[in-house]
């Protein structure tokens, strides 16, 4: 009878014992994917940081241009007679132009005059900017802003291969 007491007293310490181990396995395990989780988040907010200064930076440029081509514009009505002669005179003053190293660009469809130049945002997208100028007789402004937008100035490349291990050679 005294063997039975020592033999299932120490069948309660293994077994609360592999439960303590399993428990701070667990632990240890989760503790582990939360550090690695913390770290990939840490490294994601630094590169959209990143990436949102640079987008900020060429934004604050395009805004720069943007103001030069508004003084531009507002010259030019001053000193012209008419819309047409507006329309000339800005599209000679401003076509091929270059404004703080960024170069402008004027075309005319469909009655249309747009003015258009890409800001560089990054190693593969820029800022692009697109105006068109109205009849600065019927409206207060000079120009509406038809796009303001990134694209990406490198084609798109696919790659579908998926390295979900590494092979050693």
């Amino acid at each position: 009878m005294k063997r039975d007491k020592q033999q299932s007293s120490f069948v309660n310490i293994g077994s609360s014992s592999l439960l303590v181990i399993f428990l701070i396995l667990c632990l240890a395990t989760f503790a582990i994917l939360s550090l690695s989780s913390a770290q990939n988040d840490y490294s994601f907010s630094q590169r959209l940081a990143e990436h949102r200064s640079v987008y900020y930076e060429a934004a604050s440029k395009a805004e720069e241009i943007l103001a030069e081509v508004d003084r531009t514009l507002a010259q030019t009505a001053a000193d012209s007679e008419n819309s047409a002669a507006y329309i000339q005179a800005v599209t000679t003053a401003l076509n091929g132009a270059e404004v703080n190293g960024i170069a402008l660009s004027c075309q005319t469809e469909n009655e249309e005059t747009t003015i258009s130049y890409q800001v560089p945002a990054g190693g593969t997208q820029a800022l692009q900017v697109i105006l068109g100028i109205t009849n600065y007789e019927e409206k207060e402004t000079y120009y509406d802003i038809k796009t303001w937008q990134t694209i990406n100035t490198r084609a798109w490349e696919l790659n579908d291969t998926l390295e979900l291990a590494p092979i050693i050679k």
